[in-house]
């Protein structure tokens, strides 16, 4: 255990006045700053190394010189517990940094408006989930206590005890690989963890109906086979899939937008960034599904008084298990059914790409699954070559 020693020092060399000051060694390298406690030189004791109650305020003082070296012991204990050379530099910034949050979540309460100051709502509403459940795992989570070696575990805890599969858990880490580079960037970590964890991004990981499948809905929604309340959405989510849209740009999505041939909009969820239009040709099966929604309305919102997305998501569920369709389904399963199916049919990434208001074609590729199966069965043609020979 190092020793750290408490002194008094003048303030000048014939002044009564001065400050608590404290030192200690490491690697041969003397550690030594001001507490900035002052008090009379009188008033100073030598022996306990703490101010003597004949200053008035000698409770308030001992406390902070207290506060003082607790401090300096929890950077000990925090570099031994993690294996980790305290050097004088590494005390120095660990001593430096602020500590006006308790936790790691304090401080998210704190900076999740002005990290997401160019994002939507609903941004805000998914990253506050997201930290909801780092609560769970942890309620107490300092700043400190964010390793490689915790990623690790929170990543398979997501995976193990939540049943998140990995593009899911990998997009939470995402959401606190945000936090924590704001909280290195104002000093409150030293280093981000995450430079040594590499955050995937999982291709193809998602829910879509193939086209006997849709079919299969289409047929549903004709012969009006569900109760009101179970046909609205199945209504919505035909909408989806013939629209390409994310729920939140088809919930904002009025009739003015429409043309005869296309509708535009700006997606939510980049609106603020760039706010580029997209531009999506209408098909008749769009056309159709559109004129049994709004009737003979020519204003306003498409869709009124729907339920929350989890409520969708449930009744998408009952929906595809009535039909006999093994798939659980979501309201993203509609848009890319719309990319998988437009991709099969027309072998055109480009056009998908801004169909789907990608900025960039790396999006789009997610769905090159499509093209892979193509080429698969194109090769196959060669096969019958080696039977002839």
């Amino acid at each position: 255990m190092r020793k750290v020693t408490f002194y008094f020092r003048k303030h000048t060399q014939d002044s009564t006045y001065g400050y608590v000051y404290f030192r200690f060694y490491l690697k041969r390298e003397k550690v030594n700053r001001s507490t900035l406690v002052g008090c009379e030189i009188n008033d100073w004791d030598e022996k306990t190394c703490r101010i003597k109650k004949s200053d008035p305020y000698h409770d308030d003082k001992n406390l902070l010189i207290d506060n003082v070296a607790s401090r300096i012991n929890d950077i000990f204990v925090k570099f031994r517990l993690r294996n980790k050379v305290l050097t004088k530099s590494a005390f120095e910034r660990s001593y430096n940094r602020p500590d006006d949050y308790e936790t790691f979540f304090a401080f998210i309460k704190d900076n999740i408006k002005h990290v997401n100051k160019d994002n939507e709502l609903s941004t805000i509403q998914n990253d506050q989930k997201v930290i909801r459940k780092v609560m769970k795992y942890n309620k107490n989570l300092h700043f400190d206590d964010i390793t490689v070696e915790w990623i690790v575990d929170y990543f398979y805890y997501l995976k193990k005890d939540l049943k998140n599969n990995d593009n899911t858990a990998y997009k939470n880490l995402g959401i606190i690989k945000k936090y924590v580079r704001v909280a290195v960037k104002k000093g409150y970590m030293d280093e981000n963890p995450f430079e040594d964890f590499k955050i995937k991004k999982i291709d193809g990981n998602f829910t879509y109906l193939i086209e006997n499948e849709i079919h299969i809905f289409l047929k549903a929604y004709d012969e009006g086979f569900f109760e009101s309340k179970y046909h609205k959405i199945l209504e919505f989510f035909l909408f989806l899939c013939f629209s390409s849209l994310h729920i939140g740009d088809a919930l904002q999505l009025k009739l003015e937008q429409f043309t005869d041939d296309t509708f535009f909009y700006v997606r939510q969820k980049t609106k603020k960034k760039n706010g580029s239009m997209v531009i999506v040709p209408v098909s008749d099966m769009l056309r159709k599904v559109l004129r049994n929604i709004v009737g003979t309305r020519k204003k306003g919102l498409i869709f009124e008084g729907m339920p929350a997305e989890q409520t969708i998501n449930k009744f998408l569920k009952d929906i595809a298990s009535e039909l006999e369709i093994p798939k659980k389904l979501s309201t993203k399963s509609g848009r890319h059914t719309f990319a998988t199916y437009f991709l099969s049919k027309t072998k055109d990434l480009t056009s998908l790409k801004e169909i789907m208001g990608h900025s960039d074609i790396r999006e789009t590729l997610i769905y090159a699954h499509v093209l892979d199966e193509d080429k698969q069965e194109g090769i196959l043609c060669f096969n019958k070559l080696a039977k002839v020979g």
